[in-house]
């Protein structure tokens, strides 16, 4: 049999709504959605002109429950900054966030467990075409939900859970509580897992474990024109293995007046957007472009950042940004096609440094930078691999590096790829569509493609004239006409030669 609904008579494939042919067997079945009051007409076919008796059984059934978006946790909100005494030459901060259950189910809250949020805090600047993170602080551990209404109608469930539609302030000074913070490196952001308690080193001082800067960074003098953005970011298990983990940063512009100023939230927060968004959101030129793969189920992103700058020479500039938003694995190496020709110069590394034992046995990571290479087509930048070092300067969750470079091609679009530190499977992820450098242009009079213009390129070219083989102008046929255009070419060539 062959099973059809229609919404008319006779069935044609307009008003089809409906078919199925072999679902058990030989046997039909076909579903679909019907609206009180309207009429519908069931074909029953036999397949390839086949006829018979049949048994036609119809049921009405309750349309399925929608599906539920689970516990989400968001930054509704960058409330207010902290500063703290700067000692020698770094300063600290701490940002203030309000987070919101957008969901619909309770997000868990419970304190002394690892069933609660722990919060990231950022700093960036913009300056002169750049977009760097200069500065990052270990992570809040929440401890009590409150029952706010900033993002819509409040369940009223509070204390253990972010209710559903609540919000829950964290302002910048118990963010910035020090006995509160643990490191980043224990936090799976993939699954939202992490031990508690927390490893807990000895510290000491106004700036530990806080946002720590250096203060030529943040300083005015030393930075006109720079722009500064705050970011917050909510990480919790039962949101990301709700597939929610993709939205809970969020950023904000500040203003610095003076190293010894508390900075000043300026505008709106920019919710569920982080950081690497605000270099998108100042210039229309930049490209963002994200590297997604799955970590079993869950989906761990990349973000790639990329912005080329004509210089009028006949070269480009090159400035790419690649933030992880929330891969546990990392990255240990981003490369980018380099066609044979382009010439590349003033090839560059930033980072961000980690602080008062964030790292594995509570060691500081690698803070060494990133070498590049040129080979096999491309140009990488690379740190140790894990084998080597499992403490390498690696690109973890919740951090942005760049990479950049000037080149003698102007961009094409192109992939980017990032080789991930830790073991398993995938081995890359990529972004596609990026601007990268574009290959040389063609020069015609470089007859035999050796990269240079010099006598041999006469002689060759002579030598396949004399053959009839020496077509330059393309007009299919080899006359005087390609002898003195190819010689104009020779000694006087056009750009790209």
């Amino acid at each position: 049999t062959v099973l059809s609904v229609h919404t008319a008579c006779p069935g044609t494939l307009a008003n089809t709504i409906g078919c199925n042919d072999d679902s058990c067997g030989l046997q039909s079945t076909v579903s679909v959605p019907v609206t009180g009051g309207l009429t519908y007409y069931i074909r029953v076919s036999g397949f390839a002109g086949s006829v018979g008796a049949y048994t036609l059984h119809v049921a009405l059934n309750n349309p399925p429950p929608p599906p539920t978006i689970g516990p989400d946790v968001i930054v509704g909100d960058i409330s207010d900054m902290a500063w703290y005494a700067p000692v020698g030459n770094i300063t600290a901060y701490a940002v203030g966030t309000v987070s919101c259950n957008v969901g619909d189910v309770d997000v868990n809250w419970i304190a002394s467990t690892p069933q609660h949020p722990v919060v990231a805090q950022n700093m960036y600047r913009l300056m002169n075409g750049r977009f760097e993170q200069i500065g990052q602080g270990w992570l809040k551990h929440t401890f009590t939900a409150l029952t706010g209404s900033l993002c819509g109608s409040c369940n009223g469930h509070g204390g253990s859970v972010l209710g559903v539609g609540c919000s829950d302030p964290y302002g910048a000074g118990l963010n910035g509580s020090q006995s509160g913070l643990g490191p980043k490196w224990q936090v799976n952001a993939t699954t939202g897992v992490f031990p508690y308690p927390p490893a807990s080193p000895s510290y000491n001082g106004t700036i530990a474990r806080r946002v720590q800067c250096l203060t030529s960074d943040i300083d005015p003098a030393q930075n006109a024109g720079a722009l500064y953005f705050a970011e917050g970011y909510y990480v919790t298990s039962d949101d990301a293995q709700a597939h929610n983990g993709l939205n809970n940063a969020s950023y904000r512009r500040i203003t610095i007046a003076s190293p010894t100023a508390t900075p000043q939230v300026a505008g709106s927060t920019q919710r569920r957007m982080p950081g690497i968004q605000a270099w998108r959101d100042s210039d229309p030129n930049v490209t963002l472009v994200n590297a997604d793969y799955l970590d079993g189920t869950i989906t761990a992103r990349f973000i790639v950042g990329a912005k080329v700058t004509d210089n009028g020479n006949g070269t480009w500039n090159y400035e790419y940004a690649v933030y992880n938003h929330n891969s546990d694995w990392s990255a240990q190496a981003v490369s980018l096609p380099l066609p044979p020709g382009v010439a590349v110069t003033n090839v560059g590394f930033h980072d961000v440094f980690y602080h008062d034992g964030d790292g594995l046995n509570s060691v500081n990571f690698d803070g060494t930078d990133w070498a590049s290479a040129s080979s096999g087509g491309a140009l990488t930048w690379s740190t140790q691999t894990y084998t080597q070092n499992p403490n390498a300067n690696a690109l973890r969750w919740g951090t942005l590096y760049n990479y950049r470079f000037t080149a003698s091609t102007g961009p094409i679009s192109g992939p980017v790829t990032l080789t991930l530190f830790k073991p398993g499977t995938p081995l890359t992820a990529m972004a596609a569509g990026v601007p990268v450098p574009g290959s040389p242009p063609v020069c015609r009079c470089d007859w035999n493609h050796s990269g240079a213009l010099n006598s041999q390129d006469f002689f060759d070219f002579l030598n396949d004239f004399f053959q009839s083989n020496g077509d330059f102008n393309s007009d299919g046929i080899t006359n005087s006409a390609d002898f003195f255009e190819f010689l104009q070419c020779l000694f006087t060539p056009p750009a790209g030669c």
